[in-house]
């Protein structure tokens, strides 16, 4: 999915999880993403492949593009 196709569907409110999950590649993250009727992406770069964030926060400064100024709080659990 990339990054306009989800903001949509954060907007439709399709979206219902974000999940940081450690890549193969040591301290490289993915953004997961889960979605109604059990639906599951990982946010792609322009070309396709799947997008790895090299940090957090990163990752989380991409999730805030995502939802926007609906951004109250967002918490990982490792």
């Amino acid at each position: 999915m990339k990054i306009n196709q989800a903001k949509a569907y954060f907007e439709l409110g399709i979206i219902t999880k974000f999940y940081a999950v450690r890549d193969i590649e040591p301290g490289c993250w993915i953004l997961c993403i889960e979605g109604q009727q059990d639906k599951n992406w990982t946010l792609q770069t322009a070309l396709g492949k799947t997008k790895v964030f090299a940090t957090l926060d990163t990752l989380t400064r991409e999730i805030e593009t995502i939802m926007g100024s609906h951004v109250s709080s967002i918490a990982f659990a490792i």
